[in-house]
């Protein structure tokens, strides 16, 4: 079955593949002290980056960190580093998810260029060496 484009986008309502550029999301988690939710809170967070059209490639878990200024009533978060492939399009869409997950307490995203994507790429191989 062919897929038919409209306006950019495929029939079935999905962004084309390669249109997709590749991201660093780094979010900053309120686990509100129950560490075991970790697993479920980051599946939340990789559900969200899928629901707006996106693929996980990589989920760095960080550790629990104490914050340098204490701006409210957390004063520490779990971080997590997600690379994600994202279109374009969706960015704003997946900004407005984030703001309303109610784990994700701050989160910054970022687009990786081609030259920092293929350095990432050769440093597991170098390390495995």
């Amino acid at each position: 079955m062919e897929a038919r484009r409209l306006g950019g986008r495929f029939a079935a309502g999905q962004p084309e593949s390669r249109n997709m550029k590749t991201y660093d999301l780094l979010v900053i988690l309120d686990l509100g002290g129950k560490e075991e939710s970790l697993p479920e809170v980051l599946a939340q967070v990789e559900g969200e980056v899928k629901a707006v059209g996106g693929k996980v490639t990589r989920t760095q878990k960080m550790e629990r960190r104490k914050f340098e200024y204490v701006a409210g009533d957390l004063e520490s978060g779990f971080y997590a580093n997600l690379t994600c492939e994202l279109p374009p399009e969706s960015i704003v869409k997946l900004r407005g998810k984030l703001a309303l997950c109610a784990p994700v307490y701050r989160y910054l995203l970022v687009s990786i260029s081609a030259k920092e994507l293929a350095r990432q790429k050769q440093a597991p191989a170098e390390a495995a060496v």
